[in-house]
């Protein structure tokens, strides 16, 4: 019997199960850290106001505030190898499969980069400079560099989510979950970016990773024991 929610593939395409449990866990451990160091944090959004910005960039604790950007770029380095093995795994059977798994991956790679080179150290010297005297208007600007490159960033992360979506489909890889809902989850990243000023980008995160955490189950539930199944 086919699960409902989280449907199995046809078969394994790589056949060791530590990878598949390995990568699956990595996959759900990049949004707990995500979140682990958003908790932490104190950022500033488009058009806050100077007292909300003097707030978040010179009130508070210093070190808290960059010890959960650490977990937070922590969380998208344990996302590479997630994203690698999901690329592999799922486009691996067809010709369109393999195109759709290596555009994922490009994309979602292109996603940490954009992150961790124009989104996390803007941030970081943005309140190191507001806690040691700088001047709030340029550590407010500095956010506000590093609240458009997260934008920018979201529109590579519905790439990642649409192609691997399509590879899951080639594939009849967990084709609902990991392939439709994909492609649907990509659309509305999309859609939030086009609709940031409004707040639907945080919207459309919030959807995205609870799509991820659901194909790191795929991954954990599908690792392959001996043999592989021939049941959708």
């Amino acid at each position: 019997m086919s699960q409902i929610a989280f449907d199995s593939p046809p078969r394994a395409t790589v056949h060791s199960p530590t990878l598949w449990r390995v990568a699956g866990g990595l996959a759900i451990a990049h949004v707990v850290l995500l979140f682990a160091g958003f908790s932490q944090e104190r950022s500033t959004g488009l058009g806050d106001s100077i007292a909300d910005a003097r707030h978040a960039l010179v009130e508070g604790s210093l070190t808290r505030s960059l010890v959960g950007g650490y977990i937070e770029s922590l969380s998208f380095v344990v996302l590479v190898p997630a994203l690698v093995f999901a690329a592999r795994a799922v486009g691996a059977r067809t010709p369109l499969a393999r195109w759709a798994g290596t555009t994922s991956l490009a994309g979602g790679l292109g996603y940490v980069v954009v992150t961790l080179a124009t989104g996390m150290p803007p941030g970081a010297a943005a309140l190191y400079d507001g806690h040691h005297g700088g001047d709030l208007a340029t550590a407010v600007a500095l956010m506000d560099v590093r609240n458009f490159a997260y934008y920018l960033s979201l529109l590579l992360l519905a790439l990642q989510a649409v192609a691997l979506g399509i590879a899951a489909v080639a594939d009849r890889f967990s084709p609902r979950w990991t392939g439709a809902a994909g492609v649907v989850v990509g659309v509305l990243l999309l859609v939030g970016v086009a609709g940031a000023g409004i707040g639907l980008h945080d919207i459309a995160t919030l959807i995205w990773m609870v799509w991820w955490v659901g194909v790191g189950i795929v991954l954990i539930r599908n690792a392959p024991m001996g043999r592989t199944d021939a049941q959708s």
